[in-house]
């Protein structure tokens, strides 16, 4: 097998932080203690996601598959699908997001990126709402480009942050944002953002064949959508 895909929990890192190796397990090292009996048994990240975003992430197991997967994740070939739970109803209930993003370093965030901006960069995604509630809805995110907290930030940018986002949402704070509940605004009912890396479609690096992963809903957002129904 040239790739894996892992289905990773809220609250893990894919790889170590820059200059922060060794201080906290991450999902390579979980990788790398099961493969510890097979030493040809490498794993290569191809992409990230966020820390307290679940679902799908690939991993290569040679360096020629490693670049092979990775120049299709430059093209923008791949789908890459999430479910997001945000504040709000996105208005159309389906379209493009399309922005000029730049990574602050300093503050680890994105952000709008004006006028010449040399660090902005084109960040852009299909949405389509799924499922209505009272104040929130669910809503499911194509990703064309793959900016870091792309989701998040666009949502937010608009007016529809993420249900427990503690980072975008306008009056976010040390213990996140005020989320919607079943009868109205109450305190936050997840302890992370409300996104998941549903499915991811890509072509094998060997022999071009549409290769497919789905991951389920995770526990706590099927508790939150329950509660807002």
């Amino acid at each position: 097998m040239l790739f894996r895909s892992v289905d990773k929990p809220a609250g893990l890192l894919v790889e170590p932080l820059p200059k922060r190796e060794g201080e906290e397990p991450t999902l390579l090292d979980l990788l790398a203690d099961r493969d510890r009996h097979a030493p040809r048994a490498r794993a290569y990240v191809v992409h990230r996601i966020d820390r307290d975003t679940s679902g799908l992430v690939l991993f290569a197991r040679t360096l020629a598959a490693r670049d092979a997967l990775k120049t299709q994740f430059a093209r923008h070939s791949p789908e890459r699908v999430y479910l997001a739970v945000v504040s709000g109803c996105p208005s159309p209930a389906s379209g493009a997001w399309r922005d000029m993003l730049a990574w602050d370093p300093s503050s680890l965030r994105q952000r709008k990126a004006h006028g010449r901006d040399a660090r902005g960069k084109e960040a852009i995604a299909n949405y389509r709402v799924v499922e209505r509630f009272t104040d929130a809805s669910l809503i499911e995110v194509s990703l064309v480009t793959g900016k870091r907290n792309q989701i998040r930030v666009q949502a937010a940018m608009r007016g529809h942050p993420l249900v427990g986002e503690k980072q975008y949402a306008p009056n976010a704070g040390r213990h996140g944002t005020r989320s919607p509940g079943p009868s109205g605004p109450g305190e936050t009912a997840i302890d992370r953002q409300a996104l998941h890396a549903h499915r991811l479609t890509f072509k094998h690096p060997a022999t071009s064949a549409r290769v497919e992963f789905v991951s389920p809903m995770p526990s706590d957002i099927e508790a939150l959508l329950a509660r807002l129904r």
